[in-house]
């Protein structure tokens, strides 16, 4: 319990333990308590323990009558620090109740966590990573082939996603295209019971770098109607990594088996698959100002067949992919008893 008095009766009982005792001191080292703690006593600034008050007033023989205490319950003061408290926030960030006050408590959050993101960490929070951000480089082509290929874009991930058993060692090599591009760690997860792996970063900083600089959009690339950038289609260099992305991801080099006058043979072939018609287009239009002859098998794929010209395009092109390199290697080499050389 603590006890209030008036300022009238304060000054009675002060004045009477004063004459008294005549030591702020002495009465302070008696009650063990600081000379200050007794000030505030005296002044009403703060309130008395109930056992305190009852030996001053013993001191000086005043009854409970004489001075009307009030008493109060421990943590009496709580409910109006609360509030006092709840002003002062009102006034800092808003009426709390509001979205426009949640929104700016919010906005105040992010910047403290921004300048210090060891201190989000520490209180779970996950802020946006920083990135770099590359040049135009034949690196960077190669790279949105990838994702015009298999790969996906979300408002927060950029995905790509291949076949856990053949593109085992191409899933690695697409991993350290984000880090060598944008200082990323990427994660690499396999689907359960498919068979399928994903390379994946989680950063919207990298989201809206391709969407604002690229024009990648988000979501759907067949709704979207996702093209090539302009940068890439002006340079030949350019033009050539895309394609090796683009094939490395939606390609396949394939054995051809057929029959002729009871005759078995073989003949290599390559099909590029997309359901985009821009990227089909971009795919068919640059091999032939390449000097190759693609043809369209389907509706959503392209086919080279001839032989010098595949070969030509793994001379000139190339390929990142294990698979595709492996395949072709072993075509020719059963065939020719050697692998055709870059050019």
């Amino acid at each position: 319990m603590r006890v209030k008095l008036s300022k009238r009766h304060l000054k009675i009982l002060f004045n009477e333990i004063i004459g008294a005792s005549g030591s702020w001191t002495k009465i302070a080292s008696e009650q063990g308590v600081s000379v200050r703690t007794l000030n505030d006593w005296k002044r009403g600034k703060i309130t008395m323990p109930f056992e305190t008050f009852k030996r001053l007033s013993g001191i000086v023989k005043l009854k409970k009558a004489d001075l009307s205490p009030k008493l109060l319950p421990n943590f009496w003061h709580i409910k109006d620090a609360a509030r006092k408290g709840a002003l002062v926030r009102y006034k800092k960030y808003g009426n709390p109740g509001t979205s426009e006050g949640r929104s700016k408590g919010g906005r105040i959050t992010c910047q403290k966590f921004l300048l210090n993101p060891q201190l989000a960490k520490r209180r779970g929070f996950i802020i946006r990573k920083n990135i770099f951000y590359p040049s135009q480089s034949t690196g960077l082509a190669e790279f949105i082939g990838i994702i015009l290929g298999d790969g996906g874009i979300t408002n927060y991930q950029v995905v790509v996603t291949l076949n856990k058993d053949t593109d085992k060692e191409y899933a690695n090599y697409v991993n350290d295209i984000f880090k060598n591009l944008f200082r990323l760690e990427p994660t690499i997860k396999e689907i359960k019971d498919k068979k399928v792996c994903c390379v994946v970063v989680s950063s919207r900083n990298l989201v809206e770098y391709l969407e604002n600089k690229h024009g990648l959009k988000a979501g759907d690339k067949i709704r979207n109607k996702l093209d090539i950038p302009l940068w890439i289609k002006l340079n030949k260099e350019y033009t050539k990594a895309c394609l090796r992305g683009l094939f490395d991801t939606d390609g396949c080099f394939y054995i051809d088996k057929h029959y002729y006058k009871k005759k078995i043979y073989y003949n290599c072939a390559m099909n590029f698959t997309n359901r985009s018609f821009p990227i089909l287009f971009f795919f068919k239009t640059k091999l032939e100002q390449l000097g190759f002859h693609p043809t369209r098998n389907t509706k959503f794929s392209i086919v080279l067949r001839r032989e010098n010209e595949i070969i030509k395009y793994f001379q000139t092109i190339g390929s990142s992919n294990l698979k595709h390199l492996n395949k072709f290697k072993g075509y020719f080499r059963n065939k020719l008893g050697e692998v055709p050389k870059r050019s």
